[in-house]
């Protein structure tokens, strides 16, 4: 007998994918584990049902039954801090104004005024920035790409006394930490070593890459906290892809966030030509962890950064493969989502740079016609650790089920199904984890199998198996140095995680048909 691995649960709401692969029934030849991306679009337009309905914050619902598993973390608007360690919130939404101001003395944290500030062109590469006042009378530069001191003159009704007052408050030797902006997307983290007057109002930077053992100081803090998914950027890999945000999947108001949802069209091109057909959904519910222990010497005791990704998938894929799909599997990328989430902490923005990019992933090993839909649950988590003296650890978990809703197969073959995602992590537009998580559902056939949820005996003939498994694997990279830390030479892989259990398995015959 079958059991859905669907739990049920309440809270904040979820983000959600839900796509429709409908396979043409020919399409060019492929190569082998090639890449399928297609045409690639420009990134969606998420429409914001929230944004028509009345009164303010969205009301709180309950989780439908099926919901995604949340991520390990608190309220959307605050962490779930240690006792006596600073909490790590999320900033407020929309807020471009940058933190200005000199290492705290004794060690502690970067005392930011309020000076009205924005970054507005940044050039990392050639470590030169532009800050353009902002609020009532200020006028800043409209290319946010223009290089230092080329921005426009200001305007006559321009506040007169704004550059002058800014010219005087920041200083060589500030750190100035940004969030997102049209100039810096991914947000800035820099130390000033030089300022001038620009046009307008605007100041004329050189700058530096500063570390967050510059900007922190002795701060102790620790938290987890969800990303709204009003925030992710959604750009389609292939066609007819549209976006929207606000609701849960039900159609219920959510609380502080909402769902995505995704629809699309794309086939799963096989190698001989033909291809497969295929639909699905995928709910995600991300979360970013960060901890920060104290700088000694320029560097922290302890540091953390990384993710939880509570997710629930169901997936379809239908159609005959005629022979291998190769070595490696046929991999169809079919969204890119990417978010940069800001965290207040000690009173400073710390942006978090997470992308990921979703795919489906077929491979057969003979002659097979398949049917399968397949159920997956769970939570995957992929940690960075730091102690000082030891370095960077790396930390993986994939709690999963997988559960066969339906599954038919008539010939010899093995075949894998998997919806998973390649995910980057960072900090400031510097990457500093890479992982891929997939839920799979594999099958071996020779013979004929027909199996379901419903707790019917399934009816096989031959010998078959099913398993259900979980892959996760990635890597940590040397742009973790903006935590202060020393830097790691090359990649550090993660350890691997591959788990896998058996749902059916066995060899049968069918009764003779009865004749009248």
């Amino acid at each position: 007998m079958f059991k859905s691995s669907i739990g049920r649960a309440s809270g904040p709401a979820v983000l959600t994918l839900t796509l429709i692969l409908a396979g043409a029934t020919a399409c060019g030849p492929t190569d082998p584990g090639t890449t399928q991306a297609g045409a690639e679009p420009a990134a969606a337009t998420v429409a914001d049902p929230a944004a028509t309905a009345a009164g303010g914050s969205p009301a709180a619902a309950a989780r439908p039954a099926g919901a995604t598993p949340h991520a390990r973390a608190a309220s959307p608007a605050t962490g779930r801090p240690t006792p006596g360690k600073a909490p790590v919130t999320a900033a407020p939404a929309g807020d471009q104004q940058a933190a200005i101001g000199s290492p705290g003395k004794d060690g502690g944290a970067v005392t930011a005024a309020a000076k009205n500030l924005q970054l507005t062109a940044y050039d990392p590469a050639g470590g030169t920035a532009v800050l353009s006042a902002t609020g009532p009378g200020a006028t800043a530069p409209t290319s946010p790409s223009a290089a230092p001191g080329t921005g426009p003159a200001a305007s006559p009704s321009a506040v007169p006394s704004a550059a002058p007052s800014a010219a005087a408050a920041v200083q060589p030797g500030q750190l100035i930490a940004s969030p997102p902006t049209a100039a810096a997307p991914q947000g800035a983290l820099v130390a000033v070593t030089g300022v001038r007057p620009g046009a307008g109002n605007t100041l004329a930077l050189t700058t530096r890459p500063a570390t967050l053992a510059e900007l922190l100081g002795g701060t102790e803090a620790d938290g987890n906290v969800p990303v709204d998914p009003h925030g992710i950027t959604v750009t389609p890999l292939v066609k007819d892809l549209k976006a929207t945000a606000g609701l849960t999947g039900n159609g219920v108001q959510a609380d502080a966030s909402g769902t995505l949802e995704v629809n699309l069209k794309a086939p799963v091109p096989l190698p001989d030509g033909a291809s497969l057909d295929a639909s699905g959904s995928l709910q995600l519910h991300p979360a970013v962890h960060f901890a920060y222990h104290g700088a000694a010497a320029g560097s922290p005791r302890t540091a953390s950064i990384g993710f939880d990704l509570g997710a629930h998938a169901q997936w379809k894929v239908a159609g005959d493969a005629a022979r291998s799909t190769g070595a490696a599997p046929i991999r169809v990328p079919f969204a890119k989502l990417q978010a940069s989430p800001v965290l207040t902490v000690a009173g400073l923005p710390v942006v978090v740079n997470l992308g990921l990019t979703c795919y489906l992933e077929v491979s057969a090993d003979g002659q097979v016609h398949l049917e399968a839909e397949q159920d997956a649950t769970g939570t995957w988590a992929v940690r960075a650790d730091y102690t000082g003296g030891k370095g960077w650890t790396p930390v993986t978990s994939a709690e999963t089920k997988v559960t066969p809703v339906h599954v038919r197969l008539n010939g010899k073959a093995g075949v894998r199904a998997a919806l998973g995602a390649e995910i980057s992590l960072g900090l400031y537009d510097t990457v500093g984890v890479e992982a891929t998580v997939a839920p799979y559902l594999r099958a071996q056939a020779e013979g004929s199998l027909v199996a379901d949820s419903s707790g019917n005996p399934p009816q096989v003939q031959g010998s078959w198996s099913l398993v259900g498994g979980v892959d996760l694997n990635g890597s940590l990279l040397a742009h973790l140095k903006v935590f202060g830390t020393p830097i790691i030479e090359g990649k550090l892989p993660l350890p691997p995680f591959h788990r896998e259990w058996p749902l059916l398995g066995g060899s049968a015959t069918l009764p003779a048909p009865q004749h009248s």
